[in-house]
């Protein structure tokens, strides 16, 4: 092997994301009804190892009831709330429970505070990835538009990459998956073995026995046995039959099973879409994070719209999502540096095209 590709390859193996960083903020309004003037209410920040969705559990079916992944062990926390420089929306107040009356005493976001989420940031074991629902569209312009108003950059390897639209690519990517492999229904009727009805004792012991039969096995034996031709179906039927084997088989006697497809095949899934340029809309509704919560693990979202429940119920479906998660993320991420803050003439040129 030569020199540049050894060197290539190990650089391959190297992971592009230690530590996801899963972020929310609570505002006082949305951006866009106040002319992209706002303020920062709540940030919490929930950071774990990456190397832990590579452990996922096997694949349960869609229709199943998904088991709610338990929290990580090693779990850094941060949650810290600010003295608005603005009036809290009323709509905002509402969704958030937070209000200007229960802010008063907290201080404000100033280079204290954004030193301490630098910090904090810097501590944990890079390279870092942000993570937020809808992050691209609204936690991370916000954030850098703080960080840019205070004149202080956070670091300079971090990455950022978007949970709304990484849960959109991948259930499309599992969708095209499972419609792959899915079995035609004129298959599955063959493949049902109809039972035989048990015949009772007392018919087979009144029963007498048939008269043996003469067989010519001379001829039987000099003649050349023709092997049936099976329809397409019947012989898709027998492989599936064979493939399937009895349960009482030999270890050794069954096919080996198919290995899962390795990290790097997940990856190659996502790439070239280019998510953070291209945007895509969701289904009305569908990939809400309550909405979503509750249809993946059937329990009620809790709290929501409260940075830290948020996080939480974030970081839970990253867990399910799993190593598919990770390989979205390390195809797409960009540097966080690359975020246009909120109001800048380049934000607003792109809102007018």
């Amino acid at each position: 092997m030569a020199p540049n590709d050894a060197v290539a390859e190990q650089a391959e193996e190297q992971p592009k994301i230690s530590t996801f960083a899963v972020l929310d903020l609570e505002t006082t309004n949305l951006p866009a009804y106040r002319n992209n003037r706002v303020s920062i209410t709540e940030l919490c920040i929930y950071a774990f190892e990456a190397a832990l969705l590579t452990k996922k559990k096997e694949e349960q079916n869609q229709d199943e009831q998904q088991e709610l992944p338990a929290a990580p062990r090693v779990l850094h926390k941060l949650n810290v709330l600010f003295q608005p420089s603005m009036v809290v929306d009323p709509e905002a107040e509402r969704i958030t429970g937070l209000s200007n009356y229960l802010l008063e005493r907290e201080s404000q976001l100033d280079t204290d505070a954004a030193q301490l989420i630098v910090s904090f940031l810097k501590h944990l074991p890079s390279p870092v990835c942000l993570v937020a629902h809808n992050g691209w569209g609204f936690d991370f312009p916000i954030l850098r538009q703080a960080f840019e108003k205070l004149n202080i950059e956070l670091p300079q390897s971090l990455t950022c990459v978007d949970s709304l639209r990484a849960f959109m690519e991948i259930d499309d990517t599992q969708q095209k998956e499972t419609s792959q492999f899915k079995v035609p229904n004129d298959v599955q009727e063959i493949l049902v073995i109809p039972e035989l009805e048990p015949k009772q004792d007392t018919e087979t012991c009144l029963k007498e026995p048939e008269a043996v039969v003469n067989i010519d096995w001379r001829t039987r034996n000099e003649t050349t046995p023709n092997r049936p031709i099976l329809k397409p179906k019947e012989a898709f039927a027998k492989r599936a039959l064979l493939r399937d084997g009895d349960e009482d088989d030999l270890e050794g006697q069954t096919p080996p099973k198919r290995k899962p497809e390795g990290f790097r095949s997940r990856r190659q899934l996502f790439s070239g879409c280019k998510c953070a340029e291209n945007k895509r809309y969701p289904p009305r509704g569908v990939y809400n994070l309550g909405s979503l919560y509750t249809r993946k693990f059937k329990i009620p979202a809790i709290s929501a719209h409260q940075a830290e429940a948020d996080v939480a119920m974030t970081t839970k479906l990253i867990q399910h999502y799993g190593i598919d998660f990770l390989a979205f993320a390390e195809e797409q991420a960009i540097p966080f540096q690359e975020v246009v803050p909120l109001g800048s003439p380049v934000c607003r040129k792109k809102s007018a095209i």
